[in-house]
């Protein structure tokens, strides 16, 4: 073959080559522009999005975020993206003790959403806003009531679906720290009663890995949550089992241990009230090494008299016994303690899941 040949044949596989490089890329570019990126889970933590000190909890100076239905969209909503946007600049939060879902978005244009317009099913959207952050922007929706969420990235554009707890979850658990806020409850050697439930229930979240099974806490932070608050989020979540925490005092300091607390008015069939105070009472005294003191009625005052769902409380001992007040102080401690209430509530669910299944065998 003559040497022009050869640099003509050479040209010619250049070329190719050059074009089926340019087209692998344009594939290639095309499917990184419509693939779909599923979001990691939204978090339930309510305390990962860096949100100014003087804006938590509340609505502040803003902008409206603009809202149009789109009824082609069904139990979800568009969310447009500045340029640039991928999945790990996005952060989602589901604010459930508020009733808010917020995003935070890493990106420098502040004024993106003065201009476009988030799009879809919005009828649980009661209000939304933008705030401009630190290096972002935080949506803000406010909603009806509590939902769970599920988002996906496609283009520059995130999709949140919208679920009822009960579309997602077999059952639906509510743990209630007692106290917070103003409400310290009973006391012991520096320890207070709303911070020992607190951190008790905090554990239990962290531990918590249920699969089907969605655990709710009335309140996370040290806040006041009135009683009518903690019944509602029990009755809009549908729950199927309510779990209190609580501490007790005697006036003699040597009486000690764990106790269970339980509504005697309200009888359920198979697995009821005294059922879950007795598990919960005994899984707890296993965990903690401790002993179990019993059983006692509710009083009229509480709150377990307004619950229609198997409902407990636990005593997670007496602040006014020095040894097991220093005891419920340690960390450590703290730790078992939250073991036997997983430990219980899981106990509580198959007992349910037994009940439920003798139920649709006997139809």
């Amino acid at each position: 073959m003559s040497g022009k040949r050869k640099k003509e044949s050479l040209a010619v596989t250049c070329v190719v080559w050059t074009l089926l490089c340019v087209g692998c890329m344009a594939v290639m570019l095309l499917f990184a522009a419509r693939k779909t990126i599923v979001i990691a889970d939204v978090s339930q933590e309510q305390s990962g999005l860096p949100v100014n000190s003087a804006q938590e909890g509340e609505f502040v100076c803003g902008m409206e975020l603009l809202l149009a239905a789109d009824e082609d969209m069904e139990k979800g909503f568009r969310i447009p993206l500045p340029k640039g946007v991928k999945a790990e600049n996005v952060t989602i939060e589901n604010r459930y003790l508020e009733r808010e879902l917020w995003l935070y978005i890493q990106s420098r244009e502040a004024d993106f959403y003065r201009e476009n317009t988030v799009s879809g099913d919005l009828s649980p959207v009661v209000t939304g806003r933008g705030e401009e952050q630190e290096g972002g922007i935080l949506l803000k929706f406010r909603m009806n009531r509590v939902l769970e969420y599920k988002s996906t990235m496609e283009g520059n554009a995130l999709t949140i679906a919208w679920y009822e707890p009960k579309e997602l979850y077999d059952y639906v658990v509510v743990l209630d720290p007692a106290g917070g806020g103003g409400a310290s409850g009973l006391a012991g050697q520096g320890l207070l009663e709303k911070d020992l439930t607190l951190q008790v229930a905090r554990q239990v979240q962290k531990k918590f890995t249920g699969q089907d099974v969605r655990l709710y806490l009335t309140r996370t932070e040290d806040v006041t949550v009135k009683q009518e608050e903690r019944l509602r989020l029990a009755d809009e979540v549908e729950a199927d089992l309510y779990l209190g925490l609580c501490a007790s005092a005697e006036d003699t300091p040597e009486t000690y241990g764990i106790s269970g607390i339980y509504n005697e008015e309200y009888f359920i069939p198979g697995f009821g009230n005294m059922e879950l105070a007795d598990t919960v009472t005994r899984a707890v005294t296993i965990a903690a090494g401790n002993r179990a003191v019993g059983l006692a009625e509710a009083d009229d005052e509480s709150l377990l008299k307004g619950l229609g769902v198997p409902s407990a409380q636990v005593s997670l001992g007496y602040l006014t016994n020095p040894q097991e007040c220093w005891l419920m102080g340690q960390e450590s401690y703290q730790e078992k303690l939250a073991e036997g209430i997983l430990n219980a509530v899981s106990e509580a669910v198959e007992a349910l899941r037994d009940k439920k299944s003798e139920g649709e065998g006997n139809e």
